[in-house]
Formats: C-alpha cells, sequence, structure tokens
C-alpha cells in the first residue's frame, strides 16, 4: 500500500512543480519587459536632457520619433525667442520660419505620431489634439496681423505660451508612456518617416499645409432652446350697455 501511495503522489508534484515553474517564468518575462520599458523610458530622459542643454540632439545615430519631437521643440522655442527678441531686421522671415515648421510639427503629431500612439492608449491625445487646433488658429491669427498692429506682440507671447506649455506636457507626460510601450527599433522606424514628412511639409509651406486642416466648422452648432408655451392672448371684455 506504502509503495502505491508514492507512486500515485509522484505525477501531482511535477504538476505542481510545472505550475509554479510557468508562474515563475511569466513573472520573470513581465520583470524584463518593464525592466526594458524603464531603460528606454531612462535613455529618453537622458537624450532629452542633452537636447534642452543643448538644442541639439546629442548625435546623428537614426532619431526614434520622440527624439525628433523633441528637437523639434526646442528648435521652435529658439524661434520664438528669436522673434521676442529686439531686432532690426529680418522679423517677417522669421515669422515665416516658424510658421512653416510649426505647421509640419502639428502634421506629422497628427498623421504619424498621434495614431501611433492611438493603439496604446487612446485618451493620450485628445487634450494634445485640441491644442493643436487651438494652436493652429493662433499661428493662423498671428500671421494675419500686421507688423504695426499694438496687438502684434501679445499674439506672439500667446501663441508662444500655449505651444511652449504643450511640449511641456508632451515631453513629460505622453513621451515617457510611449517610450516605455513601443521598442526602439519601431520608434527608429516612425522617427525616419515622420522626418521625411516634415522635410516636405516645410518645403511646401505653412499655407499650403495648413489648408490642409479643417478646423472650422461648415455648419455653426447652436443649443437647440427648448419650446416655450405660447402666451395666452385675453380677449377684450365687451362692456355692458
Amino acid at each position: 500500500m506504502k509503495k502505491i501511495a508514492k507512486r500515485v503522489s509522484k505525477p501531482a508534484t511535477k504538476g505542481k512543480a510545472k505550475t509554479v515553474v510557468g508562474r515563475l517564468g511569466k513573472a520573470l518575462a513581465s520583470t524584463a519587459a518593464y525592466a526594458a520599458g524603464v531603460a528606454r523610458e531612462t535613455e529618453g530622459v537622458v537624450r532629452d536632457f542633452a537636447s534642452n542643454m543643448t538644442g541639439q540632439p546629442p548625435d546623428e545615430t537614426p532619431r526614434r520619433a520622440t527624439d525628433l519631437l523633441v528637437a523639434q521643440h526646442r528648435r521652435l522655442e529658439q524661434l520664438f525667442e528669436r522673434l521676442e527678441s529686439p531686432q532690426k531686421g529680418g522679423f517677417d522671415a522669421t515669422l515665416r520660419e516658424l510658421a512653416d515648421e510649426l505647421s509640419a510639427h502639428i502634421t506629422i503629431e497628427e498623421t504619424l505620431f498621434y495614431p501611433a500612439v492611438r493603439k496604446l492608449k487612446p485618451d493620450l491625445i485628445l487634450e494634445g489634439l485640441e491644442e493643436h487646433a487651438m494652436g493652429r488658429f493662433a499661428l493662423q491669427r498671428l500671421l494675419g496681423t500686421k507688423a504695426s498692429d499694438k496687438s502684434m506682440r501679445a499674439r506672439l507671447k500667446a501663441l508662444k505660451e500655449l505651444m511652449t506649455n504643450h511640449h511641456h506636457e508632451e515631453e513629460h507626460d505622453l513621451f515617457t508612456v510611449v517610450r516605455r510601450h513601443m521598442p526602439n527599433p519601431r520608434l527608429e522606424r516612425l522617427g525616419a518617416a515622420m522626418k521625411k514628412t516634415f522635410d516636405a511639409g516645410v518645403q511646401r509651406g505653412h499655407e499650403a499645409v495648413l489648408a490642409a486642416f479643417h478646423d472650422q466648422l461648415h455648419r455653426p452648432v447652436r443649443a437647440k432652446s427648448p419650446q416655450r408655451a405660447k402666451p395666452k392672448t385675453s380677449r377684450p371684455v365687451k362692456a355692458r350697455v
């Protein structure tokens, strides 16, 4: 009887061992994936810091999509600084440069980067899309302002603050999540496609790029007012004779 009991217990022990090994393997795989994500995120933070200090990417190796966008953020902020600083000439040329690069930057985010992020977490891009629409409106409003207009500086400052805050939120929130969940090879392929589209957008110019967006509503949307009861009209009372 004892021999039989021992024989029966052996398969059960093996089954438990396989279960434990399977769970351990899944735990190790999950830990490795998390560690890889943290490593990518750390690398991105270091690259962003270098870009913030120099205004340029640290090297010319294949750029990840997030690295490309960070470098463009710094470039746009430099153009804003040039426009705000006193200068004898070149304001119009710098403004056009800003408009070309900003419109092309927004384009690659909305057509290439945001769709890739939507597959990870759709809610992450909703606020960014709204800020892009406001940025395009503010940019077009600025471009339509005469240099002699007193509101020129105010509109320039408003656009700068809007886009600078947008860049800050993307780099500290959105890009962190993307680096953690998207492998570097995929980010590099995406970055290469974005760079090509960006260069083509700058070449086309902001007029053509902005015209491709449909920010204006074709028909105004108004809230329907509730139907109100018509006031009762009182009939005139005939005077008795």
